[in-house]
C-alpha cells in the first residue's frame, strides 16, 4: 500500500469530546498502512467541551498524532487551512472528526488516487447507512443545484471526504470573498479549476456523538448557503475553463 510519499490526515474537531479516542484508534492504522510519515493532525476548532483535552491525550500517546488548537470557533474552512499548514505530507486527506466517514475508507481514496494517474481528487461519495434522512435530501437537492451552476456531474460535490497531493488541496481553497460555508464548494471549486474529480462511493454512517449544526439550522443555513452559491460563482466564472 505504501508508496513513499506520505500523508497527512486532517481532521477538523468542534465539540468532538466522544469522537476524537475512537477516530484516533481507527485512523493509527490506516497510517501503518499508507507508510513511514503519515500523520493525524487534528484541529480543535475552539471547543467548548473537552476536545482539546482529548487530542492533547492521544498527541502525548503517539508522535504521529499533530495537535492544532483555535482558541475561538474559525470554521471548517479555517481548521482545513490550520491543520495544512501544520501538515508534513505530500498528500493529504480530509475528513470529518464525527465518523460519519470510515476512517478505514480512507485506504480506499488512497487506492483510487493511485490507480487513476489522470485524477487530481478523490472525493468519497457518502451512501447513507440507513436510508434516506432530511439532511441527506438537502445534500441531494444542493448536489442538483451545483452541478446545474458548474456544469458539472459529481455525485456528491458537497462531500469534505478528499484525498489529493497537497497543492491541490491549496488550490481548492483559494478565493477572494469571503465565505461562511465554503466546504459547501469544495468540489464546485475544483470544477472551477479544472481539477479531474475521481470518485470513490462510501458508507455514511450515522453520527455516534455530538450534534451536527445542520440538523439544528436548516432553514437558516440552507438560505446561506444558496446566497453563498451564487458569490461563489459569480467569482469562479471566468476562472471556468472553456475547453470544448
Amino acid at each position: 500500500m505504501a508508496s513513499g510519499r506520505a500523508v497527512s490526515v486532517i481532521a477538523p474537531c468542534f465539540n468532538e469530546e466522544g469522537n476524537v479516542a475512537e477516530l484516533v484508534r481507527r485512523v493509527l492504522p490506516v497510517l501503518a498502512a499508507l507508510g513511514a510519515g503519515s500523520e493525524l493532525v487534528l484541529v480543535d476548532d475552539g471547543s467548548r467541551d473537552r476536545t482539546w483535552e482529548k487530542i492533547r491525550g492521544c498527541a502525548g500517546r503517539d508522535p504521529r498524532i499533530v495537535p492544532v488548537h483555535h482558541e475561538e470557533n474559525r470554521g471548517i474552512e479555517a481548521a482545513w487551512r490550520s491543520g495544512l499548514a501544520a501538515a508534513s505530507g505530500e498528500l493529504v486527506c480530509l475528513i470529518d472528526a464525527d465518523l460519519q466517514n470510515r476512517p478505514e475508507d480512507i485506504l480506499r481514496l488512497y487506492a483510487r488516487l493511485g490507480e487513476a494517474p489522470e485524477v487530481d481528487i478523490v472525493q468519497g461519495v457518502r451512501r447513507p447507512a440507513q436510508g434516506v434522512r432530511r439532511h441527506q435530501i438537502f445534500t441531494r437537492a444542493l448536489g442538483a443545484l451545483l452541478n446545474a451552476s458548474f456544469g458539472m456531474k459529481l455525485r456528491d460535490n458537497k462531500s469534505g471526504f478528499l484525498f489529493c497531493p497537497r497543492a491541490v488541496l491549496e488550490r481548492i481553497l483559494v478565493h477572494r470573498y469571503r465565505y461562511r460555508y465554503f466546504q459547501a464548494f469544495v468540489g464546485a471549486s475544483a470544477g472551477a479549476r479544472g481539477l479531474r474529480v475521481g470518485e470513490v462511493e462510501t458508507v455514511f454512517e450515522p453520527r455516534r456523538a455530538g450534534s451536527s449544526f445542520l440538523s439544528r439550522l436548516p432553514v437558516l443555513v440552507s438560505a446561506r448557503i444558496c446566497w453563498e452559491l451564487a458569490k461563489f460563482r459569480w467569482e469562479t466564472a471566468r476562472e471556468r475553463p472553456s475547453g470544448p
